[in-house]
């Protein structure tokens, strides 16, 4: 038998239902929508990345030289045993004269961590430059520039002939720090080796054997390339430290004469100054040199903890969006079952077996579910990675988005949802199966009334009128769909509130950082040795009205590695001179009870430092110097803080912890009002007694990138879940609509004008409404609460208080969809037939 009957109406079930068939569709799209779009952003952007490094041949491991990398340390790497290639390369940091902008020039050619040509062609003679392409809008083809203050080039007039993506800076705004300029880089470029000076190269790159294949973001990569990062920072460091010895013991042995030269002719000053200038650089040489891994590159973490953070938001977000889109799915599909119940009577009486009943839900699930899937996925594959990368694109160099395929997820996706629709429906056809076709025929048994608990408190219960204790019944008869109600709404608002939570956590750290908690403008740190002419003119140029106040301080900086990430932290440690003027700068508080921290408490250490070292006040924190040598010390306090690492102290909590006199080597300084920063640290940088100049305005910049990346994803997020929202609540207002239709029609042959009689049923879809949201809100304030403490950066923190309008909003949204569904729903009433729905079924 052909069972064409079977089938026909199998196919004109989707017309007769078109409402509940698309609102399963669009259940399954956004689920599977957001469930493969987050699970597959994150392994998306780690493939653009390493297509990127592969194609660019990125070094594993640098070592960098200011004062050059001498013969026999170049030698030492040729032969080290487990590198695969290695390339020297010049150096050198100029200025842009006119706009003033500090770009770092490296020593065209290599195959490591090649320049990628943007546009344009790369430099060919000793006077073309290649700049970054992100200063192609200051700068064209054909310009002439002239460079200044380049005492490591031989050419100071370059002609730009293209722009180029540099492998080694993945930051388009935090490229890092010079002793040129104003002390912070705009910009890279290249030019060829033979517009370089110096006869020793500066860097070093390297590549090693065991990493040949490996996976950069694999940890048995990281392990490898910090195993030899380690070997080498010792061995040359220690090789470096020998051989300025003996050349320190030479050039100490020829200064008398040359003092007693340069006392007597005066053309023999230049050969001592030289003498004591090579003396300096010999005892800075071993401690200036580093080794350094891949982390170190500007942007290079942060791309990979950004990606981090999408999967984290993965693991959580799409499991609430499923299992919400799944339970609604699953009433809609019993409730379609229930509906078709004569229909089954009638197939089974003309001999058709169970499973021939069950193929036209199964049918009907599949193709519903499948279609769903298929364009979320679509979606999920194709759409919401890219909108997930331009967002955080925007503040790295890396681009091309490299779209992936996965049949895992794709698989798993579709399993979940035909999985979800055909096991409500193969369980409501379970119970009809066992029962005779002449009673499959007749109407189910209406679901009896039940007793409330409040009917036995009789002085409240006689007040209520009819209508409210109808509704109260009603939901306490129909109790899965009551369920089923709450669950839904409350999974929507719960996501929700998450969304919007984060984005108060967001909004508004850049001030507190940078209004609050830290109100310098720049820290200029000074050089270890000065003459008595640069010392003068430093206080020169913190005597100047741009400046309106400034303090001396001790600054160094510590190191730790966290089990959190593999990058090893910086800890900046601050030591005021003047505790009480310390406090203009940086007001040191506790977050929850805004309570001001004394330094006579002890040492005192940022909030998010604490948590990742597991430490509380009482506990003692180890962390290396720049000698490497541990220190450990014990907490005081815990101040509120949320980007960076830091540390404060007394001068005597200097000297006990660290075993060495105090002194300062750094000024804070706060500009006047409508003071530019630019300027001013150009002043400080040409006194000659600074070494460098941080400033907060770059600072405030990278955390506003940074936190407005955020902001776009999140705006995606809540806009999935307001969709998923609308869905729910509009399927599960229908099912309460068509289920109970005799219902409304009794209610119209009693009288009941339109608008009454809606109100009768959406009564209980607002309760039920507003019992979901609040369900909802503990549900966010939870969800809230686990993605906040693991979705910063390791070197931040995001306020963890929630403001009351995030609450509003998330329950705004779903009460307007409500109210909406409720005007759509009226007009559905209007036409249901008094006389049709009250004729009794046979």
């Amino acid at each position: 038998m052909k069972k064409q009957l079977l089938w026909q109406d199998a196919w004109q079930a989707i017309g007769r239902t078109k409402g509940r068939f698309i609102a399963i569709f669009l259940l399954m799209a956004v689920a599977s929508l957001t469930l493969v779009g987050l699970k597959m952003t994150g392994p998306d952007m780690r493939q653009t990345a390493r297509h990127f490094y592969a194609q660019t041949h990125l070094a594993d491991l640098t070592v960098t030289s200011p004062a050059g990398l001498p013969p026999a340390l170049q030698a030492t790497l040729r032969q080290e045993a487990g590198v695969k290639r290695v390339e020297f390369v010049h150096t050198a940091d100029a200025v842009i004269k006119g706009d003033q902008t500090a770009i770092r020039i490296t020593s065209l050619g290599g195959q490591l961590s090649k320049a990628q040509l943007v546009s344009g062609r790369l430099p060919k003679h000793r006077y073309e430059i290649a700049l970054s392409y992100l200063l192609a809008k200051r700068y064209h083809r054909g310009q002439w520039l002239t460079l200044t203050a380049a005492q490591g080039l031989k050419v100071h007039r370059v002609k730009v002939v293209g722009f180029i993506r540099s492998s080694e800076y993945l930051d388009r705004n935090q490229i890092g720090s010079t002793t040129v300029g104003s002390g912070q880089l705009g910009g890279v470029a290249v030019l060829p080796k033979a517009a370089f000076r110096a006869e020793n190269p500066q860097l070093a790159r390297l590549t090693l054997t065991a990493t040949a294949g490996q996976d950069p973001y694999a940890t048995s990569y990281q392990a490898t390339v910090a195993a030899k990062q380690r070997h080498l920072q010792t061995t040359l460091r220690h090789q470096l430290t020998t051989q300025s010895q003996a050349q320190l013991a030479q050039l100490t042995a020829r200064l008398p004469g040359l003092r007693q030269a340069a006392a007597t002719n005066p053309g023999a000053l230049p050969a001592l100054q030289t003498a004591q200038r090579q003396i300096v650089q010999l005892k800075a040489a071993p401690s200036q040199l580093t080794v350094q891994t891949r982390e170190s590159n500007p942007g290079y973490a942060v791309y990979r903890s950004n990606s981090a953070r999408i999967d984290l938001v993965a693991n959580v977000f799409p499991v609430f969006m499923f299992a919400v889109a799944i339970l609604v799915a699953l009433t809609t599909m019993a409730r379609f079952v229930a509906e078709e119940r004569q229909k089954i009577g009638t197939f089974k009486a003309l001999g058709y077996s169970n499973f021939d009943v069950a193929k036209k839900f199964l049918l009907y699930s599949t193709l519903a579910a499948t279609g769903g899937t298929l364009v979320g996925a679509a979606g999920g594959f194709w759409l919401l990675p890219r909108l997930i990368f331009s967002a955080y694109a925007a503040n790295s160099t890396i681009s091309g988005l490299q779209l992936g395929f996965s049949w895992g997820w794709l698989l798993t996706t579709w399993g979940l949802a035909v999985g979800a629709t055909g096991l409500a429906a193969g369980w409501v056809l379970y119970q009809d199966a066992r029962e005779i076709p002449a009673q499959l025929l007749l109407p189910p048994t209406p679901k009896g009334g039940a007793r409330l608990w409040l009917e036995h408190v009789t002085p409240v219960w006689r007040r209520l009128a009819f209508k409210h204790k109808a509704t109260l019944r009603n939901l306490w008869r129909y109790k899965s769909r009551m369920l089923m109600t709450i669950l839904g709404v409350a999974g929507c608002t719960g996501l929700l509130v998450m969304g919007f939570g984060i984005r108060d956590s967001l909004g508004g750290i850049a001030h507190r950082q940078y209004g609050q908690l830290i109100k310098y403008d720049l820290l200029a740190v000074q050089k270890p040795t000065v003459t008595a002419a640069q010392t003068a003119r430093l206080h020169t140029a913190l005597a100047q009205p741009a400046v309106a106040e400034h303090t001396a301080i001790h600054y160094e900086t510590l190191t730790r590695r966290f089990a959190a990430d593999p990058a090893p932290q910086t800890v900046a440690l601050l030591v005021p001179h003047n505790a009480q003027q310390f406090r203009h700068f940086m007001p040191l508080r506790a977050r929850t009870s805004q309570k001001r921290l004394d330094l006579n408490a002890g040492v005192i250490i940022s909030e998010k430092l604490a948590t990742l070292a597991q430490v509380k006040v009482g506990d003692h924190l180890r962390l290396q110097d720049a000698q490497g040598q541990w220190r450990a010390v014990k907490v005081g306090a815990i101040t509120e803080m949320y980007m960076g690492h830091f540390m404060v102290m007394s001068p005597a909590a200097y000297q006990h912890y660290f075993d060495q006199p105090y002194r300062t080597n750094a000024q804070l300084l706060k500009l006047a009002a409508g003071a530019k920063v630019n300027p001013v640290a150009r002043q400080l940088m040409a006194t000659g007694a600074v070494a460098g100049v941080n400033e907060n305005r770059s600072n405030q910049q990278m955390i506003n990138n940074l936190l407005n990346s955020m902001d776009r994803v999140m705006v995606i997020l809540i806009g999935l879940a307001t969709v998923l929202a609308a869905v729910v609540i509009y399927n599960l207002t229908n099912i309460n609509v068509e289920e109970r239709s005799r219902e409304l029609a009794t209610l119209k042959v009693l009288g009941y004008d339109e608008g009454e009689a809606t109100l009768y049923i959406y009564r209980e879809t607002i309760i039920l409404s507003v019992v979901g949201i609040l369900v909802g809100f503990l549900l966010g304030r939870w969800l809230h609460g686990f993605i906040i403490t693991n979705l910063p950066p390791v070197d931040a923190m995001f306020d963890p208080q929630m403001r009351g309008t995030n609450f509003l909003l998330s329950a705004a949204i779903p009460l307007v969809i409500t109210a909406l569904v409720a005007v759509v729903m009226q007009k559905k009433i209007q036409k249901i037939s008094m006389l049709a729905a009250l004729q009794a079924r046979e």
